[in-house]
């Protein structure tokens, strides 16, 4: 009788309650148990993708130091090596040698491979004879009475071990052995290169937070990223303590790929595994359970406090949705859907609610349909004509340079015709001068060619894809080194982006290839870092070459602006001017620090998510 009574507004508000409370706490208790077991899922699948992320680094780690060892053994001067000699003056003077032949290519491999970095030649028995860059050493070790050694194959490998007095003996070392051998395959000893321990220590450090959570307590229970020899010993570990320590019990029967879960009376923990390559190692990443799932157990009450949110919510609603009439709702939603779509010739008729809200807002939608419209026609007229006048101009710049060049060429046909027709008549000053003329025309058809190139590059446009930034980095240096003289550091860990790998491929390449170019020192260096901003990644080429004054830093990027005469330095001035393109581009920004004789450091910044941005402007 009240319900009769009562006004539409509270029958709808009571019918919605009546409906949606049950199946309201039903679905909240589901979603939350598929939550749970999802929110599980996700961090057992981060805490393997950390352990299979720290695994193909080290994998990678050690396949550049083998291939860099295999390398240095095929380089070395095996047939300078005396055997005997060697053999006789150990038997003189224990001791190692002070020198060897190819000593400096040893000495540039250390350099390559960190400070720590220690490098030794043994004889086929085994003995070592040399080592870099240790000397001093009256007893020299014999690797074949080590037992680490005797379980590498006949190709030498990664091993890890102790090898005193180059090492500690309470902290192993990795090694990576190589035979020496003579071209007709006889074994003329080894090569051996004692890692550096950093390079090991910052893989280690790359591991999310909450995985690196450690109590002093507990370090037995090796909580933490570690890195395990074939054999089960730590080669490193977040825990310094640990390394050479071999697995802890609550370890041993849960090695296996994946991800797992160990209950213990004093600590339940999640474990993490991955192999690194096919050589035995292995990642473990041990994390305490309740740490690991701290996110989860805050979802349980995120989500029972949604549940109670939701309620309240469908209360509001009920009684909100009863105020308001529907239809006409339906129709605004659907005409703001099409014009949303593109379809903006629709328009949206409510002609009963021509003088309230909705009515308003009905021809409001309206309005802005055929603003759109006419908008969009225009700039669909303006980009025809903006098409038209590229092609045009393209159309000129190659007419323009066809003839200049064809001109070019018959200029340079007449003086080398006058010298070889009058050379007889003509002193050194004249034949100097005919010489300048085809210098300077030569010079002219490269502008003209780099002119050509500029308009390519202009019209090459790709999609944006998301793409590795160290593989991009690796072909530049490659491209760049062919070309020039020098040496191009990357550091690792380079992220991957979103743009125009074509693009950004000619972005670095130029800017590698000027460090190198624009260098009078005699060993030419580019380094190539990175850093995380946020929003933005921040990527730096920085070079030891002839700087740049800082007056002139306003307009290096200026088109065809030079500061060295071409005698000097090739190049037309159009290089930088192009670089600062691309980076507007992809709304970012790129500045240069730099001094005269100082080397030159370009700072260029790109959002991770160059759609989020509406203007270059919005960059630090």
């Amino acid at each position: 009788m009240l319900l009769t009574r009562a006004n539409l507004r509270t029958k709808v508000t009571l019918l919605l309650l009546s409906l949606s409370l049950g199946p309201l706490l039903i679905s909240g208790i589901v979603n939350e148990t598929r939550a749970v077991a999802t929110g599980k899922a996700a961090v057992r699948e981060r805490q393997a993708q950390a352990a299979r992320f720290a695994a193909y680094t080290v994998n990678a780690l050690f396949d550049d130091v083998l291939r860099d060892t295999q390398l240095l053994a095929r380089r070395f001067p095996v047939d300078a090596l005396d055997p005997v000699g060697i053999s006789a003056r150990l038997a003189a003077s224990p001791g190692l040698l002070p020198a060897v032949h190819g000593d400096d290519d040893i000495q540039v491999f250390n350099a390559l491979h960190g400070a720590e970095s220690r490098t030794f030649l043994a004889l086929p028995d085994g003995r070592l004879f040399y080592a870099e860059p240790f000397h001093n050493i009256p007893q020299p070790p014999n690797l074949h009475q080590l037992q680490w050694f005797q379980q590498l194959g006949p190709n030498g490998g990664i091993a890890l071990g102790d090898l005193s007095p180059l090492t500690q003996p309470a902290r192993p070392s990795v090694f990576c052995i190589v035979p020496l051998r003579h071209p007709g395959g006889r074994l003329a000893g080894y090569v051996g290169h004692i890692m550096a321990r950093s390079s090991l220590e910052t893989i280690i450090k790359q591991i999310p937070p909450e995985a690196a959570w450690q109590s002093p307590e507990r370090l037995g229970h090796a909580l933490g990223l570690g890195l395990l020899s074939p054999q089960g010993i730590f080669a490193a570990h977040t825990v310094a303590e640990l390394i050479g320590r071999p697995t802890p019990p609550f370890m041993q029967g849960h090695l296996h790929p994946g991800t797992g879960e160990i209950d213990r009376d004093d600590a339940d923990v999640l474990l993490a595994r991955a192999d690194v390559g096919r050589g035995g190692w292995r990642v473990t990443l041990a994390t305490p359970r309740h740490t690991a799932y701290q996110s989860v157990y805050a979802l349980i009450w995120l989500l029972t406090a949604v549940i109670v949110l939701t309620f309240l919510f469908v209360l509001l609603f009920a009684d909100h949705l009863a105020s308001v009439l529907l239809r006409p709702i339906e129709e605004l939603e659907r005409g703001a859907q099409m014009i949303g779509a593109g379809a903006l010739d629709y328009r949206i008729e409510l002609n009963q609610h021509g003088h309230d809200e909705l009515g308003r807002l009905a021809g409001t939608f309206n309005d802005m349909g055929e603003s759109l419209l006419r908008t969009r026609r225009e700039v669909d007229a303006y980009g025809r004509h903006l098409k038209v006048a590229n092609q045009e101009l393209d159309a000129m710049v190659y007419a323009i340079t066809h003839d200049l060049k064809k001109s070019l060429r018959g200029i340079e046909a007449f003086a080398t015709f006058v010298d070889e027709d009058y050379r007889e008549r003509l002193d050194r000053e004249g034949t100097d001068m005919l010489h300048a003329i085809v210098h300077n025309v030569h010079k002219i058809e490269k502008l003209a060619d780099d002119l050509i190139g500029l308009v390519q590059h202009e019209r090459e446009r790709g999609e944006n894809v998301r793409f590795s930034l160290m593989d991009l980095l690796r072909e530049a240096r490659e491209h760049c080194t062919l070309a020039h003289v020098g040496e191009v550091v990357i550091q690792p860990g380079m992220p991957e982006i979103v743009g125009d790998r074509v693009r950004l491929n000619l972005l670095f390449t130029n800017l590698i290839s000027n460090g190198l170019k624009f260098n009078r020192s005699p060993r030419p260096r580019v380094e190539v870092e990175w850093a995380d901003l946020g929003a933005y990644w921040e990527f730096t080429v920085s070079d030891n070459g002839i700087g740049i004054d800082p007056r002139y830093h306003d307009h290096i990027f200026d088109l065809f602006f030079r500061l060295n005469s071409k005698d000097e330095f090739d190049g037309t001035g159009t290089g930088l001017n192009l670089c600062r393109r691309i980076v507007e581009e992809h709304r970012g920004t790129i500045r240069l620090e730099s001094e005269s004789g100082k080397g030159c450091r370009f700072v260029v910044q790109l959002p991770k998510d160059p759609a989020l941005l509406t203007s270059p402007g919005l960059l630090p």
